[in-house]
């Protein structure tokens, strides 16, 4: 029973920075003209994740570095996010919720295409 309490408590907080990254495609994401919403503890864990995703998705995306992407699926409910590049020695691992995933399979398979 111990094991299901941490999933439990992230499920919300995977569900909101879901909806954050999505609204963060159309329009910018500001503490400051959210306020009211990142306030509160949750908020702020809420928007500390969505800044490290952002900062994720702007490394990803960046031109002058040819980083191999890397998902992998961990025993949890969430997934690992590499960014390697070999010729550098740079290796960059997160740990994410596995409701944003999604966005970062979006995010690397734009990449390929542009």
């Amino acid at each position: 029973m111990t094991d299901k309490k941490p999933v439990q408590k992230i499920q919300p907080l995977a569900k909101e920075l879901k909806k954050l990254l999505d609204l963060g495609a159309s329009e910018r994401v500001s503490r400051n003209r959210c306020f009211d919403k990142f306030a509160t503890p949750f908020g702020r864990r809420l928007f500390a994740y969505y800044r490290t995703c952002m900062a994720l998705k702007k490394e990803i995306e960046d031109p002058k570095r040819k980083h191999n992407i890397r998902l992998h699926k961990t025993r949890n409910n969430s997934f690992t996010l590499e960014i390697v590049n070999e010729p550098i020695a740079y290796r960059r691992t997160a740990t994410l919720p596995i409701e944003v995933k999604p966005f970062f399979e979006n995010v690397i398979k734009q990449m390929k295409v542009g």
